[in-house]
């Protein structure tokens, strides 16, 4: 009796045994079977500067094979941003999948806080929770919210820049793995910045050896200005027959925020067409350059074998005026300095496809985790564009808020000043407030994509005015926005004497 009692828990034990092997081994399996992902960010490239849309004249034959072998959204763009250093907010928001109201300054206004205190968070990047459901994460190029999120998110790195921006040749750089930590800082004098990102995720895609899919996070530093690019690529776009856009202006018609910052002093005031030509042609030159640096990175992928279960984003961190409204930089709310190519390509994506649904740049976390498979954290705030891409929804939101304001901490007074904006359909209200005046604008988008026509001096658009306000307010309760449009500068600056 004894002994059938033992026979009978060891047949149990085994089959115990054998169920729990099976289900480890089938867990193995599908994190093995995840697609790999490859994110492709640039720097200040704003939606129209792809070749493919014929907005602009600006050739990106590597671009344009993405958005061919993928689907890409008409209409994505970036929140916004508290301070003139938009990349910082914006970065932090796709890290995150958070909107920069909710999250720490440590890591998105680090010029703000203590050395000791930048860049941390108590939130989840989406490397770090790529990396914690066993992808082998790795990264190259602009790292702008803190060294920590580094060395918490990403296995390894090579050719880093710490920083916002930086000149294209002799770029300051390091390498980091979790075994040996940072290297010291090296530079190629000679090499430009896209060619050096490039070279380092070429690297890793020819030595990546490991069982696990891979996560790589590839920044390049360009288009941001000192505009710099191999000389080859600046005689393609001989500034004499550039063209200006259509919203060219001289000044901005009013005052608003941040008029002086560093990146409206880099041509003179009032703008001339001439100037203007040259910023567009240098900054069409760069993005050229780029694009052909992405079609190195996507050649090794694809000689790698792994491109058929790879999913691609290709994005920008915010992008820019260059004389359109007469602004050069990127802080405001016009489609401009908000609107961004967000591009997906990989395993059941449909090719050749655009959406026409609104789409935020920070949805790529959420969307990430719906297209791999994993649970979308909790922490997370927008929302995952999965199902668009898949055809299953037109669209997941209804409306869109943007915002920008100068930092709320700045003692300069004459760089105060704060817009906030709402888009719904194809209306979208700009409200700023700067010094006791209040603007609006309303603009019909899909008819009136350069900004030119305000209708709310025309009584046939009020209903949909008053409807875009109200939306605003709510939208902008909804994200814990501070800001009061009943106040002047919305009541941003209260707090500084």
């Amino acid at each position: 009796m004894k002994y059938r009692i033992s026979l009978n828990y060891f047949i149990l034990l085994l089959v115990v045994i054998l169920l729990i092997g099976c289900k480890a081994q089938t867990t193995t399996v599908a994190k093995t079977d995840r697609p790999n992902v490859l994110f492709l960010f640039t720097d200040d490239q704003r939606y129209t500067s792809v070749g493919s849309l014929e907005i602009e004249e600006v050739s990106t034959p590597a671009i344009d094979g993405l958005m061919e072998q993928g689907t890409s959204f008409t209409n994505s763009y970036i929140l916004g941003a508290p301070h003139g250093a938009v990349c910082s907010p914006s970065r932090a928001m796709l890290m995150t999948g958070r909107h920069y109201f909710n999250l720490e300054p440590n890591v998105y206004a680090q010029f703000s806080v203590a050395d000791s205190l930048k860049g941390i968070s108590k939130f989840l990047t989406f490397p770090e929770y790529f990396k914690a459901n066993g992808y082998h994460t790795f990264a190259t190029g602009k790292q702008h919210n803190g060294v920590q999120w580094v060395e918490k998110g990403f296995d390894e790195g090579k050719s880093l820049y710490l920083g916002g921006m930086t000149k294209h040749f002799g770029t300051k750089v390091k390498d980091f793995n979790k075994k040996e930590g940072w290297s010291k800082p090296y530079v190629n004098e000679n090499k430009f910045s896209s060619e050096l990102f490039a070279d380092a995720a070429i690297h890793f895609l020819e030595n990546e050896r490991s069982d696990s899919p891979f996560f790589m996070y590839v920044a390049f530093t360009a288009p941001h200005d000192p505009r710099t690019a191999p000389e080859k690529y600046h005689t393609m776009y001989p500034a004499a027959v550039t063209k200006v856009p259509e919203n060219f202006m001289e000044e901005h018609p009013f005052p608003i925020a941040d008029m002086k910052i560093r990146d409206e002093k880099l041509a003179d005031f009032p703008r001339t067409k001439e100037e203007v030509k040259k910023h567009i042609s240098d900054y069409h030159a760069m993005i050229t350059a780029t694009d052909a640096q992405i079609k190195r990175v996507l050649a090794a992928l694809q000689a790698s074998g792994k491109a058929d279960n790879t999913i691609i984003v290709f994005s920008g961190d915010n992008g820019l005026a260059i004389g359109q409204h007469g602004l050069l930089g990127k802080q405001s709310v016009y489609e401009h300095s908000i609107k961004v190519p967000l591009i997906f390509v990989g395993p059941s994506i449909p090719k050749n496809e655009k959406k026409e649904a609104f789409a935020y740049l920070h949805d790529v976390f959420p969307t990430l985790c719906g297209l791999v498979g994993l649970e979308i954290p909790e922490s997370t705030q927008t929302l995952n564009l999965t199902p668009v891409l898949l055809g299953e929804k037109e669209q997941v939101r209804e409306s869109m808020l943007y915002a920008y304001n100068a930092w709320p901490g700045d003692k300069k007074p004459n760089q105060r000043g704060a817009h906030r904006a709402v888009r719904k359909g194809d209306y979208k209200l700009i409200v700023s407030s700067r010094d006791g005046e209040v603007t609006h604008q309303l603009f019909n988008i899909k008819k009136d994509p350069w900004e030119l026509n305000i209708l709310n001096s025309n009584s046939e658009y009020e209903k949909i005015k008053a409807d875009l306000l109200l939306e605003l307010k709510t939208l902008i309760r909804r994200v814990n926005d501070p800001a009061d449009l009943e106040k002047d500068m919305f009541g941003l600056y209260e707090h500084i004497e």
